[in-house]
């Protein structure tokens, strides 16, 4: 049986970020809509719902890319899902804003989901710079 992800892309500090990014987005989407199914939050006409069931989905793309990465054949095809990366990141970055002008009340969790992006943008460029000089 061949593996779709190399076995040490689950080792590496970037990968396990990407975990907890999903992780608190999925608690925080949960806590904002009353414990609504993703696809609930993705037909609700609350905005506020909308936004959380995107960013539990933006989320979720992350621990996958950076497992691709890792299993890249070459330099531009890392470079290529690296991108990707960086634009779901960003996009959890305007989810969060979006959900701050949607009238989330517990802004510290906002706050603490931001910090770990912040984070994870900064683990992805010091990766980057390791795999170009690799």
């Amino acid at each position: 049986m061949s593996q779709a992800f190399s076995y040490k892309s689950y080792h590496t500090p970037v990968y396990r970020k990407a975990l907890e990014i999903f992780k608190l987005s999925r608690a925080m989407a949960v806590h904002f809509t009353q414990d609504k199914h993703v696809l609930e939050m993705g037909f609700s006409a609350c905005p506020k719902d909308r936004y959380a069931g995107y960013l539990v989905n933006e989320s979720l793309q992350l621990a996958p890319g950076v497992a691709s990465v890792v299993s890249a054949k070459n330099y531009g095809s890392r470079l290529e899902r690296i991108r990707k990366i960086r634009k779901a990141s960003k996009s959890l970055k305007t989810l969060c804003r979006n959900l701050e002008f949607s009238g989330v009340r517990e802004s510290e969790f906002l706050g603490l989901l931001k910090k770990e992006i912040h984070l994870f943008d900064k683990m992805i460029a010091d990766w980057i710079q390791q795999l170009r000089k690799a």
